[in-house]
């Protein structure tokens, strides 16, 4: 095991997918009211201030939800590496779908708690975690590790979206696929 990794150095693809959650089914409300002749009424819009409102809930909901997902694997990485970083902000989130599950990459900065009186930026290291968006437990932390200003690993997963700093040894898995195979396609390619 590598000293600044949580996870091995070469990861089994295979077993990666395995790793994501199915996504869950979506709830029906019934039955199709169309279908029996009752047409489908609009619902009136909610004031802006409304609106506004809960869009400021889901986000504060989603930044805790990120700042508990980077403590986790923040707490992984130090059991597995015996250290004692203490995270410090929450960076970037890029959330993709892949292998019919979804995952999470986050850049988040932490200082070891004697470095918390020093300001000093060169302090504070920057790491990189990949979780399962479906995350119950610290075993949802696929895995978490410090990446420096050099390392550029290729995500697409993360390729349209705010920029993620990866690992360049491909040590995560999520992200790595860039077909998406639909149902009756073999994935061969007519243009060969």
């Amino acid at each position: 095991m590598s000293q600044e990794r949580s996870t091995p150095e070469g990861i089994n693809m295979e077993e990666h997918a395995l790793r994501f959650r199915p996504l869950p089914r979506p709830k029906t409300r019934g039955f199709d009211r169309a279908s029996i002749g009752i047409t489908p009424v609009m619902q009136k819009r909610k004031p802006p201030e409304v609106r506004n409102a809960l869009r400021e809930r889901r986000v504060a909901a989603k930044q805790k939800d990120a700042r508990y997902h980077a403590e986790v694997a923040l707490r992984k990485y130090n059991r597995a590496n015996n250290t004692k970083f203490e995270l410090v902000e929450v960076k970037v989130i890029s959330i993709f779908y892949e292998f019919g599950g979804a995952g999470a990459h986050y850049n988040f900065t932490a200082k070891q708690p004697e470095d918390q009186q020093n300001a000093d930026a060169d302090s504070t290291k920057l790491f990189f975690s990949e979780v399962d968006l479906y995350f119950r437990s610290e075993n949802d932390v696929i895995m978490c590790c410090i990446v420096g200003e050099n390392d550029a690993g290729r995500c697409y997963g993360c390729e349209n979206y705010q920029p993620v700093v990866h690992p360049s040894s491909q040590a995560y898995g999520g992200g790595s696929s860039t077909c998406i195979e639909h149902p009756g396609s073999d994935g061969d390619s007519d243009s060969d």
